[in-house]
Parts: C-alpha cells; structure tokens; sequence
C-alpha cells in the first residue's frame, strides 16, 4: 500500500518507463511467470495505517489496496491479502488488544471484544467498495484468498523460550481460528481462507511430528508457541494448508548445529503427510534463506541454493504441494539489496525459480477449464484424480517485495520499514485453469 500511495520510493525507477510502481511490479511478475502474490493487505509500516482506530479507516491506504487490486486484475495476477499481522502494533495484533481494553497479546485470541473488533475488520474489509474497479472486494476476481492473520503466535515463542505456557493457549488459538475462519466465510463466500501461520506443532501432536519442530535450544518453544498445524488447518471454513519456513530465524542451521537440509525436508515432509490427512492442498507460503550482503556467487550456490533446489523439488515431487512462496521478489532488478534478495542475475533465480516457473506454466496450460469453481470445502487427492467439480490450487513460482523489513522481527514493535511485504503462492478462480490434484 505504501508503494501504491507513493509513499515509498525505491532506489532507481528511472527504468520504470512511465509505470507506477505497482504497474511495474505486476507486468514484471507476468513476465517472470509469477501469477500470484502474496501481500498484506493493511500498512506494514506505523506511518500509513489502513485503519488508524476501531472502525475508522484511513481513506487514502484503502484507496492504494484498491489500486493494487486493480492492477493485479489488470494484468491477470492475483492476490492473497493478510487480515493483520501478529508482528505489529500499527494495523496488527497490538493494536486490536489496546482498542479492546486488553493488555496482553494472548487477548487477542480470547477477549470477546478484541475479537469483534477483528471481525468487524474482516467485514469492512469484504465490504469495501473498490474505487477503480466499481466491485466490492468480496466480488474482486483478482483476490485467490485471505490469511486471517499473518503468523499467529502465543507470547511462548522463540522470543521468550522460558515463559511458562500451556495446552489452554493452542486451544485458544485454535478456538480462535475456527471464529474467524467461520466469520470471514459469512462476510466473503466468494474467496479462500487460510491461517496464514508457520505451522508449528503444539501440545498434543504426535511426539514425530513435534520432533521436526526448531529446538535447538531444547527449550521446546515452537511447541509452546500456540500453533498446531493439523488442527489449525482442520476447520472446513479452512480452505487449504499453509506453512512458513525459515531456518535462520528459527535457529536451525549450521551455526545451532542444525543442519538446514535436513530440518526443511523433514519439516515439508510432515506437513505434506497431514495435508493429505485433511485432503486439502499445502501452499509453502513463505520462506528464504538470509545471506550477509553482498553475498558472491560461491555463497549464493552454496547456501542458498540448496534449501530452494529442495523446496521446489517438493513441489515438483510431492503431489499435494500446489504452490510455494519465496522471499524475496527482485522486481526492482537489482536497484535494491537485502539479506533474502533474490536478484535475478543469481544462480538461484537462473538455476531454480526460472525453471520452476516455465515447467509450472507449461503443466497448468494443459490442463482443462473449470468453470463455476466456488470456494468451499477446497479438496484434494494425493493418487486418483479429483472430480472436475473440485476447486483445487493452481501452483505457480512464487515471490516477494523487495525491500521489505525481516519477516519475522526480533520484537514486535510498530513502524517498522517495508514495502508491500509479499509473497506468492497458488490460485483457484472460477474460470480459470485448475490443477486436478
């Protein structure tokens, strides 16, 4: 939103020939194959806020989603929008626990007025009236689906390992999750839902499962962070699973004596295996791998390179893998530089993604139109093909923004830099050309 609103200036748009920056990011992402991205659709930074108090919104952010929307339609990508952000005060959890009179993050979940102001949000937001197209947005055919919110976590995280935490929290989470998946289905019937989250496992889960959880601290705090991916993914209002991977924030990799290679494998592994239990389609949502910049060529071959070539091996080998989500898109082509950049001169973007892309587009052009597809009880099949009146998830390479902050700061705290923070991972719309998995 803040690109759109001109509030965010890369470095050196002088190639942009006359494009917004928005305009420019879709007709690069088309030309790069990459027909889905994942965004927030709130401010990711304190300074441009969507809705800077209860029920009152902030008419020129709303006007930027619009415009995004708009230009997504235009050039034929879609869209997955995030609700809000457990990460931030501004337009994030925070914010919703202070306006209802709480005072702790775990409110979030469990406050019955923190919880209608959230769903009060969902329904402006299905509600909105967009200012270009004329259609609401839960009319917009470039929106695939919405994340309730972006990594929902107990306070029992990696942030604070020793915090004492209990089965009650994941309850809540989950009680919470079943609430708002159920609510955004009643305000948007049109779109998909997904949590949005990294997909833990909590209390509960099978001692295997829990086992390819980041502990390599042995304080068991991803367990205790108030996550559970089967269960969180069980609801029938829950479309499709979805996960996040990220080895270095997670402190599962070399340097905590893990290897990375392993951990992601065994993580992708897991939860393919409960995504085929529930018989709804997995989306790798989000994940990277940081290098200290300028990386060289020998770096980036080396590590980097094989947590991609792993994860997109997944998708091309694991069935019930339909899309995945790298962090991050550079559709700037170079002007800009962070430690999870993918610039397109990398051996990463030549080697892997660009492959990925092709191999992906060519897959989905033989397949045939579905039409009429509606959002529902999303399934999928691991071995015989589904019926033609399935919705299922069309898997595309996948990207983010450059420029935007770490996904997962070291401490919540509200303005922290960004772009449009996103990523890309897979679509179904009615009309469109479906997967049958």
């Amino acid at each position: 939103m803040e690109a759109a609103a001109g509030k965010l200036q890369p470095d050196g748009t002088a190639y942009l020939n006359g494009q917004t920056v928005v305009q420019h990011l879709f007709s690069q992402a088309v030309a790069d194959n990459i027909g889905v991205i994942r965004a927030f659709g709130h401010g990711a930074t304190g300074n441009f806020v969507l809705q800077p108090s209860p029920g009152q919104y902030n008419e020129a952010a709303f006007q930027a989603l619009d415009q995004i929307i708009a230009e997504a339609d235009k050039a034929g990508v879609k869209l997955i929008l995030t609700l809000t952000d457990n990460w931030r005060t501004a337009d994030g959890l925070y914010g919703y626990v202070i306006w209802g009179g709480g005072q702790h993050p775990e409110e979030f979940f469990v406050n019955p007025a923190v919880i209608q102001l959230y769903k009060n949000h969902q329904a402006a937001m299905a509600n909105r009236m967009n200012t270009i197209t004329g259609r609401i947005y839960k009319d917009e055919p470039a929106i695939f689906a919405w994340d309730l919110i972006n990594e929902p976590r107990s306070a029992c995280d990696i942030h604070n390992p020793n915090a004492t935490c209990d089965a009650p929290e994941t309850a809540a989470i989950q009680a919470w999750i079943q609430q708002a998946a159920d609510n955004m289905k009643a305000v948007d019937p049109n779109h998909m839902v997904t949590v949005g989250e990294e997909g833990f496992y909590g209390f509960g889960a099978p001692a295997a499962s829990i086992a390819t959880n980041p502990n390599s601290d042995n304080t068991g705090w991803a367990e205790k962070a108030g996550q559970s991916f089967l269960e969180n993914h069980t609801p029938p209002s829950i479309d499709f699973a979805a996960t996040h991977i990220w080895t270095d924030n997670w402190e599962a990799n070399t340097t905590f004596g893990v290897d990375p290679e392993v951990f992601v494998n065994n993580w992708i592994s897991a939860r393919a295996a409960d995504a085929v239990s529930l018989n709804k389609p997995l989306v790798i949502e989000e994940f990277g791998k940081q290098l200290l910049v300028p990386a060289d060529a020998a770096t980036i071959a080396s590590v980097r390179d094989p947590i991609f070539a792993d994860i997109y091996a997944a998708l091309q080998n694991i069935d019930i893998i339909k899309g995945v989500a790298y962090w991050e898109y550079d559709y700037l082509n170079g002007a800009t530089d962070s430690d999870n950049l993918v610039r397109m001169s990398d051996s990463t973007w030549t080697n892997i993604l660009q492959p990925a892309a092709a191999a992906v587009v060519q897959k989905v052009a033989a397949l045939p139109v579905v039409n009429d597809c509606t959002p529902g009880a999303l399934m999928a099949n691991s071995g015989s093909s589904a019926s033609s009146a399935t919705p299922t998830a069309t898997p595309n390479i996948t990207s983010s923004i450059a420029g935007a902050p770490s996904p997962e700061p070291a401490s919540p705290e509200p303005g922290i830099a960004g772009a449009l923070n996103t990523t890309s991972p897979a679509v179904a719309t009615s009309g469109r050309k479906m997967l049958q998995i």
